[in-house]
């Protein structure tokens, strides 16, 4: 919240419309100062949805029976693929956090630990003090409340007690977690030519094809850079 207000005041004295203009479109619904720390995220964007829809952006031109049939071996093979390169990993957390981890464990050098009690620290960094709490899991920075990933304050912390930060990460983040998220499978079914053969007529109902090119891209918001280019990550998890 210190950072959004000093953020703020630095725009008002930029501009005093603009940051009229900023607080009218409720800030609290996308500021990092306002989320819920127990969604575990610090963004709120819609990559998830993005990222599917370019998985099945050559899917989607098809006839509807064989979008669906190409939609299910897509994602039939997905999760055999993720699972068996999590079972692959060696260590307790996903390697993408992991790797997140490991970065916070470089700052932490750089700060000044003084204990308060077994759970409750005052961290000096960068000319900044903050409070860790350890049994509630929570820094000043907000940080390891939005993500549940130790910030670099509570992993000096961490430390000071001679434990491992990987145990305070929250347990989205654990290899068996996303081994469980990824532990159904879809069925293989026949393809076409062994389906039963029916009597009654089965057919689709008639395609009306409108004048024009059929769309494609998808319909962009209002406020959108049109000239922008997303890349979108299939291998996003």
């Amino acid at each position: 919240m210190v950072d959004y207000n000093e953020g703020l005041q630095e725009l008002a004295e930029l501009n005093v419309d603009a940051a009229n203009d900023f607080k009218l479109h409720r800030p609290e619904l996308f500021c990092r100062a306002f989320l819920n720390p127990a969604v575990k995220t610090d963004a709120i964007t819609s990559n998830i949805a993005e990222t599917f829809n370019g998985y099945i952006f050559q899917a989607r031109t098809k006839h509807l029976l064989y979008m669906l049939e190409d939609i299910r071996g897509t994602l039939m093979q997905r999760l055999v693929v993720k699972r068996q390169a999590m079972m692959k990993a060696t260590s307790i957390l996903f390697p993408r956090i992991k790797a997140k981890l490991e970065a916070e464990k470089a700052k932490a050098a750089q700060c000044e630990v003084i204990p308060s009690s077994e759970t409750l620290f005052n961290v000096n960094y960068n000319l900044d003090q903050l409070v860790v709490d350890l049994e509630r899991r929570s820094c000043t920075c907000r940080k390891w409340d939005m993500l549940g990933i130790p910030c670099c304050h509570a992993v000096a912390s961490i430390y000071f007690l001679g434990k491992e930060p990987e145990l305070f990460v929250d347990k989205c983040y654990y290899r068996d977690t996303y081994l469980s998220v990824y532990v159904g499978s879809i069925p293989p079914i026949q393809g076409e030519r062994h389906w039963p053969v029916v009597s009654m007529p089965i057919d689709p109902p008639p395609i009306k094809i409108g004048p024009g090119r059929p769309r494609k891209n998808r319909i962009k918001d209002p406020h959108e850079n049109p000239k922008k280019i997303w890349f979108l990550d299939k291998n996003r998890d």
